[in-house]
Protein backbone atom coordinates (compact mmCIF):
# COMPACT_ATOMS: atom_id res chain seq x y z
CA UNK A 1 0.00 0.00 0.00
CA UNK A 2 1.55 3.65 -1.23
CA UNK A 3 1.51 5.99 1.53
CA UNK A 4 0.11 9.57 -0.34
CA UNK A 5 1.28 11.68 2.37
CA UNK A 6 4.50 13.29 1.15
CA UNK A 7 6.29 16.91 2.80
CA UNK A 8 4.80 19.90 3.42
CA UNK A 9 6.80 23.08 2.28
CA UNK A 10 5.35 24.77 5.12
CA UNK A 11 5.54 22.47 7.63
CA UNK A 12 9.58 22.00 6.66
CA UNK A 13 9.68 25.67 6.93
CA UNK A 14 7.90 26.30 10.42
CA UNK A 15 9.78 22.89 11.75
CA UNK A 16 13.25 25.03 10.12
CA UNK A 17 12.60 28.08 11.87
CA UNK A 18 12.23 26.38 15.32
CA UNK A 19 15.02 24.11 14.74
CA UNK A 20 17.46 26.65 14.20
CA UNK A 21 16.31 28.57 17.55
CA UNK A 22 16.70 25.34 19.00
CA UNK A 23 20.37 24.81 17.98
CA UNK A 24 21.07 28.27 18.95
CA UNK A 25 19.29 28.23 22.50
CA UNK A 26 21.08 24.71 23.72
CA UNK A 27 24.83 25.73 23.39
CA UNK A 28 24.00 28.78 25.05
CA UNK A 29 23.06 26.70 27.93
CA UNK A 30 25.43 24.27 27.59
CA UNK A 31 28.16 26.55 28.16
CA UNK A 32 25.92 28.71 30.63
CA UNK A 33 26.04 25.21 32.89
CA UNK A 34 29.52 24.77 32.83
CA UNK A 35 30.30 27.83 33.55
CA UNK A 36 28.47 27.46 36.47
CA UNK A 37 29.82 24.11 37.08
CA UNK A 38 26.66 22.02 36.86
CA UNK A 39 26.60 18.81 38.04
CA UNK A 40 24.62 17.00 35.61
CA UNK A 41 26.50 18.89 32.60
CA UNK A 42 25.75 15.15 30.12
CA UNK A 43 21.97 15.54 30.68
CA UNK A 44 21.37 18.88 28.44
CA UNK A 45 23.04 16.74 24.87
CA UNK A 46 20.02 14.48 25.75
CA UNK A 47 18.04 16.97 26.32
CA UNK A 48 19.03 18.82 23.20
CA UNK A 49 18.52 15.55 21.23
CA UNK A 50 14.75 14.69 22.76
CA UNK A 51 13.90 18.36 21.55
CA UNK A 52 15.07 17.73 18.23
CA UNK A 53 13.13 14.44 17.67
CA UNK A 54 9.97 16.61 18.64
CA UNK A 55 10.77 19.22 16.37
CA UNK A 56 10.77 16.54 13.75
CA UNK A 57 8.05 14.54 14.70
CA UNK A 58 10.46 11.75 15.69
CA UNK A 59 8.72 9.37 18.19
CA UNK A 60 11.46 6.41 19.50
CA UNK A 61 9.78 3.38 20.98
CA UNK A 62 11.94 0.64 23.16
CA UNK A 63 12.07 -2.48 23.42
CA UNK A 64 14.17 -4.32 25.50
CA UNK A 65 16.98 -2.91 28.08
CA UNK A 66 18.96 0.00 28.09
CA UNK A 67 22.20 -1.65 29.70
CA UNK A 68 23.06 1.37 32.52
CA UNK A 69 26.43 -0.68 33.54
CA UNK A 70 29.52 1.70 33.23
CA UNK A 71 31.37 1.58 30.63
CA UNK A 72 29.09 0.48 27.84
CA UNK A 73 29.85 0.37 23.99
CA UNK A 74 26.65 0.66 22.01
CA UNK A 75 26.87 -0.47 18.68
CA UNK A 76 23.42 0.08 16.42
CA UNK A 77 23.09 -0.28 12.86
CA UNK A 78 23.09 3.07 10.90
CA UNK A 79 19.76 4.36 8.48
CA UNK A 80 20.28 8.03 8.69
CA UNK A 81 21.35 11.44 10.71
CA UNK A 82 18.19 11.35 12.16
CA UNK A 83 19.54 7.60 13.93
CA UNK A 84 22.12 10.22 15.89
CA UNK A 85 18.78 12.41 17.35
CA UNK A 86 16.84 9.33 18.42
CA UNK A 87 19.67 7.56 20.06
CA UNK A 88 20.99 10.69 21.67
CA UNK A 89 17.85 11.62 23.64
CA UNK A 90 17.73 7.95 24.96
CA UNK A 91 21.10 6.60 25.35
CA UNK A 92 23.92 7.94 27.72
CA UNK A 93 26.85 8.27 25.88
CA UNK A 94 29.07 9.88 23.14
CA UNK A 95 29.14 9.20 19.37
CA UNK A 96 32.00 8.28 17.35
CA UNK A 97 31.68 10.25 14.17
CA UNK A 98 33.75 10.39 10.69
CA UNK A 99 36.19 13.21 11.09
CA UNK A 100 34.18 14.97 8.55
CA UNK A 101 31.03 16.03 10.49
CA UNK A 102 33.73 18.09 12.77
CA UNK A 103 33.91 20.64 9.98
CA UNK A 104 29.72 20.61 9.41
CA UNK A 105 28.61 23.64 10.28
CA UNK A 106 26.47 24.26 13.57
CA UNK A 107 26.15 20.51 13.53
CA UNK A 108 29.77 20.08 14.16
CA UNK A 109 29.70 22.39 17.06
CA UNK A 110 26.77 20.87 19.10
CA UNK A 111 29.19 17.18 18.52
CA UNK A 112 32.01 18.72 19.87
CA UNK A 113 29.61 20.22 22.53
CA UNK A 114 28.77 16.00 23.65
CA UNK A 115 32.85 15.07 23.30
CA UNK A 116 31.85 13.23 20.19
CA UNK A 117 34.76 10.98 18.90
CA UNK A 118 36.00 12.16 15.48
CA UNK A 119 38.16 9.28 13.41
CA UNK A 120 38.74 9.13 9.99
CA UNK A 121 37.42 6.03 8.39
CA UNK A 122 41.05 4.93 6.96
CA UNK A 123 41.89 1.52 8.76
CA UNK A 124 45.66 2.28 9.24
CA UNK A 125 44.54 4.69 11.81
CA UNK A 126 42.66 1.63 13.75
CA UNK A 127 45.50 1.08 16.12
CA UNK A 128 45.29 4.60 17.87
CA UNK A 129 41.34 4.95 17.69
CA UNK A 130 41.05 1.52 19.95
CA UNK A 131 43.68 3.59 22.39
CA UNK A 132 41.37 6.84 22.33
CA UNK A 133 38.07 4.40 22.71
CA UNK A 134 40.09 2.53 25.66
CA UNK A 135 41.08 6.05 27.32
CA UNK A 136 37.96 7.58 27.28
CA UNK A 137 35.98 4.30 28.46
CA UNK A 138 38.86 3.56 30.98
CA UNK A 139 37.16 6.78 32.37
CA UNK A 140 33.65 4.87 32.60
CA UNK A 141 32.38 6.86 29.68
CA UNK A 142 30.45 4.92 27.12
CA UNK A 143 30.48 5.48 23.23
CA UNK A 144 28.01 4.74 20.58
CA UNK A 145 29.74 3.25 17.32
CA UNK A 146 27.68 2.79 13.93
CA UNK A 147 29.97 -0.67 13.14
CA UNK A 148 28.89 -0.89 9.39
CA UNK A 149 30.82 2.19 8.58
CA UNK A 150 27.98 3.21 6.56
CA UNK A 151 24.39 4.28 6.41
CA UNK A 152 21.63 1.61 4.48
CA UNK A 153 17.73 2.41 2.91
CA UNK A 154 17.03 0.43 6.55
CA UNK A 155 15.96 -2.75 5.07
CA UNK A 156 18.96 -4.77 5.71
CA UNK A 157 22.36 -4.49 8.12
CA UNK A 158 25.97 -4.56 6.48
CA UNK A 159 28.54 -6.53 7.84
CA UNK A 160 30.28 -4.74 11.45
CA UNK A 161 33.74 -3.83 10.93
CA UNK A 162 35.35 -5.22 13.98
CA UNK A 163 38.45 -3.23 14.11
CA UNK A 164 37.26 -0.95 16.39
CA UNK A 165 35.61 -3.78 19.26
CA UNK A 166 38.91 -4.34 20.58
CA UNK A 167 38.68 -1.46 22.67
CA UNK A 168 36.45 -2.99 25.27
CA UNK A 169 39.22 -4.87 26.35
CA UNK A 170 40.80 -2.48 28.87
CA UNK A 171 43.28 -4.60 30.70
CA UNK A 172 43.40 -8.46 31.43
CA UNK A 173 41.08 -7.78 34.72
CA UNK A 174 38.51 -4.85 32.86
CA UNK A 175 36.35 -5.50 30.21
CA UNK A 176 33.82 -2.72 29.34
CA UNK A 177 30.34 -3.96 28.45
CA UNK A 178 28.80 -4.41 24.78
CA UNK A 179 25.00 -3.88 23.58
CA UNK A 180 24.12 -4.39 20.32
CA UNK A 181 21.10 -2.10 19.25
CA UNK A 182 18.66 -2.25 16.36
CA UNK A 183 17.17 0.87 15.41
CA UNK A 184 14.31 0.83 12.42
CA UNK A 185 11.93 3.56 10.88
CA UNK A 186 8.52 1.39 11.50
CA UNK A 187 5.59 3.38 11.18
CA UNK A 188 4.00 6.90 9.55
CA UNK A 189 1.11 8.42 11.20
CA UNK A 190 0.75 5.11 13.14
CA UNK A 191 0.51 2.87 9.85
CA UNK A 192 3.14 0.63 8.96
CA UNK A 193 5.88 2.59 6.84
CA UNK A 194 6.73 1.15 3.39
CA UNK A 195 10.00 1.42 1.71
CA UNK A 196 8.77 4.41 -0.38
CA UNK A 197 7.98 6.75 2.80
CA UNK A 198 11.13 5.68 4.78
CA UNK A 199 13.30 6.97 1.98
CA UNK A 200 12.51 10.42 3.25
CA UNK A 201 13.98 9.33 6.61
CA UNK A 202 16.96 6.74 5.20
CA UNK A 203 20.06 8.87 4.23
CA UNK A 204 22.56 6.53 2.28
CA UNK A 205 24.86 6.31 -0.81
CA UNK A 206 24.92 9.52 -2.73
CA UNK A 207 22.13 11.36 -1.45
CA UNK A 208 22.57 15.36 -1.38
CA UNK A 209 21.79 16.18 2.26
CA UNK A 210 20.17 19.60 1.71
CA UNK A 211 17.15 18.60 -0.03
CA UNK A 212 17.05 15.35 1.87
CA UNK A 213 16.94 17.26 5.24
CA UNK A 214 14.55 19.56 3.67
CA UNK A 215 11.93 16.96 2.91
CA UNK A 216 12.30 14.84 6.00
CA UNK A 217 11.19 18.34 7.83
CA UNK A 218 8.25 18.34 6.09
CA UNK A 219 7.21 15.02 6.54
CA UNK A 220 4.12 14.09 9.61
CA UNK A 221 4.97 12.16 12.38
CA UNK A 222 7.04 8.68 12.46
CA UNK A 223 8.27 5.69 14.82
CA UNK A 224 11.27 4.70 15.28
CA UNK A 225 12.02 1.49 17.10
CA UNK A 226 15.18 0.80 19.11
CA UNK A 227 15.17 -2.71 20.35
CA UNK A 228 18.11 -3.30 23.03
CA UNK A 229 19.08 -6.78 23.07
CA UNK A 230 21.17 -8.70 25.88
CA UNK A 231 25.04 -7.19 26.53
CA UNK A 232 28.03 -9.00 26.01
CA UNK A 233 31.86 -8.95 26.67
CA UNK A 234 34.15 -9.51 24.20
CA UNK A 235 36.05 -11.68 26.24
CA UNK A 236 32.81 -14.47 25.53
CA UNK A 237 33.95 -14.89 22.41
CA UNK A 238 37.13 -16.46 20.44
CA UNK A 239 37.87 -12.71 18.64
CA UNK A 240 37.11 -9.65 18.13
CA UNK A 241 35.35 -10.58 15.04
CA UNK A 242 33.35 -13.40 16.41
CA UNK A 243 32.18 -10.66 18.42
CA UNK A 244 31.42 -8.23 16.00
CA UNK A 245 29.80 -11.04 14.06
CA UNK A 246 27.50 -12.06 17.01
CA UNK A 247 26.39 -8.31 17.47
CA UNK A 248 25.61 -8.15 13.49
CA UNK A 249 23.66 -10.86 13.49
CA UNK A 250 20.84 -10.03 16.49
CA UNK A 251 20.85 -6.86 14.74
CA UNK A 252 19.91 -7.83 11.50
CA UNK A 253 17.84 -10.87 12.92
CA UNK A 254 15.43 -8.30 14.70
CA UNK A 255 15.65 -5.63 11.79
CA UNK A 256 14.19 -8.73 9.60
CA UNK A 257 11.90 -9.62 11.96
CA UNK A 258 10.39 -6.29 12.20
CA UNK A 259 9.88 -5.39 8.76
CA UNK A 260 8.52 -8.93 8.05
CA UNK A 261 6.21 -7.95 10.89
CA UNK A 262 5.23 -4.50 9.49
CA UNK A 263 4.82 -6.03 5.84
CA UNK A 264 2.67 -9.14 7.10
CA UNK A 265 0.34 -5.84 8.84
CA UNK A 266 0.42 -3.81 6.03
CA UNK A 267 -1.22 -6.85 3.70
CA UNK A 268 -3.34 -7.59 6.38
CA UNK A 269 -4.29 -3.73 6.32
CA UNK A 270 -4.90 -3.90 2.78
CA UNK A 271 -6.77 -7.26 2.41
CA UNK A 272 -9.40 -5.38 5.19
CA UNK A 273 -9.51 -1.89 2.84
CA UNK A 274 -10.56 -3.95 -0.60
CA UNK A 275 -13.35 -5.60 1.66
CA UNK A 276 -14.53 -2.47 3.24
CA UNK A 277 -14.65 -0.95 -0.92
CA UNK A 278 -16.51 -4.27 -1.57
CA UNK A 279 -19.02 -3.92 0.28
CA UNK A 280 -19.52 -0.29 -0.36
CA UNK A 281 -19.82 -0.83 -3.69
Amino acid sequence: MVQLNRPSRTRATARLILLTFWCIFNPAVFYTARLFNYRHLEKIPRFFHRGVCKILGLNPRVRGELCTDRPVLYTCNHISYADIFVLGGIVPGCFIAKSEVAGWPVLGNLARIQNTLFFERKGKHAHSQVNVMKAHMSGSGNLILFPEGTSTPGTHVVPFKSSLFGATHLSDESHALIQPITISYTRYQGEPMDQATREYYAWYGTTPFNPHFFNLLGMHSADVELIFHPPVKLVEFESRKHCAEHCWQVTSEALNQTLEKLNLEENDNEIVARRSDALDA
